[in-house]
């Protein structure tokens, strides 16, 4: 039985050698758009819709076989609908635009898989809409960090999907990967 494990485990590490040679989901002049949609936030009350976003990035610095730098840019929005009894429904908008620079590590040695990083500078245009005429709607603009984790796979050359955990429009975050 233990030499069994341990053949397993040397074709595995062998099988992980070889495709460490292939070609990476992610290289200096890869294009990549991601459409996606996000759920969790800072509302703690009512109805919080999905965060819609997308975020286009290309590939611009490779780091020696450890990584490549990519730039690009992230918008998205959601809206929040308070129902309160008492001072009728408050609706919460957020439009967010950044730029955005990833990292991405390519020493991972699985031919489909780009895992990466990504830092933002959030501009985020918020309003707040009331249902009654005691308060006065308002706007406004703020600037915060994002940063994420995030991961993609890809079926084909073209066409994956990826998930983001962190803080951009929302906490958790997926849809699809499209590759130029």
């Amino acid at each position: 039985m233990k030499k069994i494990v341990l053949v397993l485990f040397t074709a595995v590490l062998c099988c992980g050698l070889v495709q460490e040679s292939q070609a990476q989901a992610y290289e200096k002049g890869s294009k990549v758009l991601n459409i996606g949609i996000g759920v969790g936030g800072w509302y703690d009350f009512g109805f919080i819709s999905p965060g819609v976003s997308a975020s286009f990035e290309v590939g611009v610095w490779p780091t020696g076989k450890f990584g490549v730098i990519g730039i690009g840019a992230y918008t998205g929005f959601r809206v929040a609908v308070d129902k309160n009894d008492f001072f009728g429904d408050i609706t919460y908008g957020n439009f967010v635009l950044a730029p955005r620079g990833t990292y991405h590590f390519t020493i991972i040695p699985v031919e489909k898989l780009d895992v990466y990083a990504a830092i933002q500078l959030i501009t985020a245009f918020e309003s707040i809409n009331y249902d009654d005429d005691f308060f006065e709607d308002s706007n406004s603009v703020n600037i915060y960090p994002g940063v994420v984790a995030g991961v993609r796979y890809y079926f084909s050359d073209r066409f994956g999907v990826f998930g983001e955990v962190g803080y951009n429009l929302n906490y958790l975050t997926g849809g699809i990967a499209l590759s130029f």
